[in-house]
């Protein structure tokens, strides 16, 4: 795992070559983390994962490291916004396994959705922001009073949001809230005046930062989260889990260990993923603003690992007493054994 890059002269093309075979020679240490057992071609499964745009960097490092095709998994990403869009289209069958934050989870469930937890998808992260117009008037959080405020479709988004305007003492009446179904046009809604603030994560808001000059408040909506809590995951239908044994644990086994090497990714390695997967080009930024790829250090919200069910509980009451969920639900029944190992 190279660590040794230098930011500001790193270009594009060197990017995309680190995705053209570089990244994966850097990673024998990872070698013995989830060893996987021999696949037979007859056992090939196509998996079609349902996720918002730029999300899920765990599975696209799992593709671009071969790590599904070593599972005999072909892997075909389907973008959709929000969970409740994702956990129907899974029930529905248009995909075999989807991604979703915590919340429209439990609501799917109240709604009798047939669904299993595969796998812990998200942590709390450590990248998003609460960013604002240029035009907005809004410097400091205590500005947002009366403002609009953008918020992702699912519900874990309006609580971070409402955690953090609590935080700063600002009540979450005295906002209004507009929900923005994809997360790449949020700048654009900006600019706009659509919005005048909005939750946001990087890479996007390094992108947007120079292409609109957008304005980071302070203060992080992840640091009001759990710090050990899982806040999305992958989910599917018991239908699917017990047409074909085994193959749950072979999609996992190949997820975690995508997340375990993106966590691991110097900041350019990220961005290029991201160049790659989500068209987000930060090394065109970097040239006229230093430091934008370094920031992606922080982006190291992908879980390797079981849930943990004690931090997660936490969240969900967090969730409940602030009405996004109508109760807290007993999580171990609900989890697939992929969920609690701590090896596969």
């Amino acid at each position: 795992m190279s660590k040794n890059f230098s930011a500001p002269k790193i270009t594009r093309r060197a990017g995309l070559k680190l995705l053209s075979g570089g990244l994966a020679a850097g990673f024998g240490t990872y070698a013995g983390i989830l060893s996987a057992p021999a696949v037979l071609a007859s056992d090939r499964t196509v998996i079609r994962l349902g996720a918002p745009a730029g999300s899920v960097p765990g599975i696209k490092t799992a593709i671009e490291e071969g790590l599904f095709q070593k599972e005999n998994i072909e892997i075909e990403l389907v973008t959709l916004a929000g969970g409740p869009n994702i956990l129907a289209a899974t029930v529905g069958g248009s995909l075999e396994v989807g991604y979703s934050d915590l919340f429209a989870w439990v609501g799917a469930l109240d709604n009798g959705f047939d669904l299993t937890f595969l796998q812990s998808a998200n942590g709390r992260g450590n990248s998003d922001f609460i960013i604002a117009s240029k035009e907005s008037g809004v410097k400091v959080p205590a500005d947002l009073r009366g403002k609009k405020i953008g918020t992702a479709a699912h519900a874990q988004s309006k609580l971070r949001v409402t955690l953090y305007l609590e935080h700063f003492r600002i009540k979450p009446e005295d906002v209004e809230f507009v929900v923005i179904n994809q997360r790449d046009t949020v700048g654009a809604a900006l600019a706009g005046g659509q919005i005048h603030a909005s939750i946001a994560s990087d890479p996007n808001v390094a992108q947007w930062e120079k292409q609109y000059g957008v304005i980071i408040l302070e203060g992080r909506p992840w640091q009001q989260v759990p710090e050990k809590t899982t806040t999305a995951g992958f989910f599917s239908t018991s239908t699917w889990l017990k047409e074909e044994p085994g193959r749950a644990e072979r999609f996992v086994r190949a997820a975690r260990e995508g997340a375990s090497r993106y966590n691991g990714y110097s900041a350019e390695q990220k961005a290029a993923i991201s160049l790659k997967y989500d068209k987000v080009d930060l090394f065109a930024i970097e040239k006229e603003n230093p430091g934008v790829i370094k920031r992606m250090d922080d982006a190291n919200a992908s879980h390797s690992g079981a849930i943990d069910l004690e931090a997660t509980s936490e969240w969900l009451k967090i969730a409940a007493a602030h009405k996004t969920i109508k109760n807290v639900i007993d999580l171990k029944p609900l989890l697939h054994s992929t969920a609690l190992a701590a090896t596969i």
